[in-house]
């Protein structure tokens, strides 16, 4: 009887763990719709901040005072944005705001990059490709080794998997002569060899000291950015941009964003005139031109938009629109005031996760609580209890004990 008893107890607890999990799931596919922004960008042309609906086929664009813009002026006033349909009606002005526009100026002055927290909450296999950043052919060819940098420098040749002491003890000396200090706590570069140029890779020290390490006529070019010196780096996201203003972004342990600028040669923070954000939950989009940069930061309860000036990245407008949310925002606060999940959009790791969301749910609850003890016979107070807990879930997993029901 008493093993019964608890065979019966552990079997009402999974029950409950898998409809804390399953029963959100299947009323989340129900009831949630994803959030509605529109499209943000600052309107050279007008000098204001611009909202885009592209569903709008005669009037797309509107200012923040609430002008509405047809296709044609949608064009003109967003030259930057629309250069390429601009260049197709020959419409695209020889000058904007004294600058001499060409194509190509404008491309390489785009600037589009995303952050997420699952960018960098990822799983990483510590190995890492290195190419010859100034190849004697045009293209970056993909190298025969990789390298690894946890406790030491090691390259491994990819199809002996043996090391290559030799280009080992190279890298090894240069990174011992330049002051780095393992073990590495990361190691950030871009692997594809579609890209213009290499910048090999940005590596943190065991001291928190951020490292440029690439390869150049196959001999080690290693530099200490001395970044640290004015940011407690938390994290660092490397862009090859076609103009070589910058290395990437760089991000503090308290949410502020600087750019890794390339100054003569030197390592330049410069701090984006944006508010710290949260590095966990929040996400930050750029989208910039030649002349200015739109950041979005988005958070739970909605997106801030700062316009920077692209010399000096001096913010010169702002913009808030607050989060609408959806059905399953309200379905959630008032059904689970807790649930399980196994995922999650900040991270790319699966294991258990409690949301809350308030508690209201525990009302809910209650008044599950007094109809399970109507359906019980037998233990109702610890069924009313665990009812109150663990609601839907736990009244699911009581129904189907043959011990809890009435007979």
């Amino acid at each position: 009887m008493k093993y019964k008893n608890i065979i019966s107890l552990f079997i009402l607890l999974l029950i409950t763990v898998v409809g804390l999990w399953g029963i959100p799931v299947l009323v989340k596919k129900a009831t949630y719709s994803p959030d509605d922004y529109p499209f943000v960008y600052f309107s050279s042309g007008l000098k204001k901040i611009a909202l885009i609906d592209y569903k709008n086929k005669e009037f797309p664009m509107s200012d923040i005072d609430g002008n509405k813009y047809n296709t044609a002026a949608f064009d003109t006033l967003m030259p930057f944005l629309n250069f390429r349909q601009l260049m197709s009606d020959g419409r695209l002005p020889e000058k904007i705001e004294g600058i001499e526009i060409t194509p190509q100026l404008l491309r390489s002055k785009s600037v589009v990059y995303k952050y997420m927290p699952k960018y960098v909450d990822v799983p990483v296999t510590g190995l890492y490709i290195l190419f010859e950043s100034m190849p004697k052919r045009v293209g970056l060819k993909m190298p025969d080794d990789v390298f690894r940098m946890k406790d030491k420098i090691e390259f491994i040749d990819a199809k002996t998997n043996q090391v290559n002491q030799e280009k080992s003890d190279r890298f090894a000396k240069e990174l011992q002569k330049r002051g780095y200090t393992f073990p590495t706590q990361w190691a950030i570069g871009n692997p594809n060899p579609r890209k213009p140029y290499d910048e090999g890779y940005f590596c943190l020290d065991a001291k928190g000291e951020l490292f440029h390490i690439k390869m150049v006529n196959g001999r080690p070019f290693i530099r200490n950015t001395e970044a640290s010196k004015t940011v407690d780096i938390a994290s660092f996201a490397i862009q090859e941009v076609s103009d070589k203003r910058y290395y990437g972004y760089l991000f503090s342990k308290q949410g502020e964003t600087y750019i890794l600028e390339s100054t003569d040669g030197k390592y330049t923070p410069v701090k984006l005139d944006i508010p710290a954000f949260d590095l966990k939950k929040d996400q930050l989009m750029i989208m910039g031109n030649l002349l200015y940069w739109t950041v979005q930061i988005a958070k739970e309860e909605g997106r801030d938009y700062y316009i920077l000036n692209s010399d000096d990245l001096k913010s010169i407008d702002h913009h808030h629109i607050d989060r609408t949310g959806s059905k399953w925002d309200t379905v959630s606060k008032w059904l689970f005031p807790y649930f399980l999940t196994f995922d999650s959009p900040d991270s790319e790791f699966l294991y258990p996760r409690i949301h809350f969301t308030g508690f209201y749910g525990f009302a809910a609850h209650a008044l599950l609580a007094a109809i399970g003890v109507a359906l019980f016979n037998r233990r109702r107070l610890f069924s009313a209890v665990f009812i109150l807990i663990f609601g839907v879930a736990g009244l699911i997993g009581l129904l189907l004990q043959p011990n809890y029901r009435k007979q």
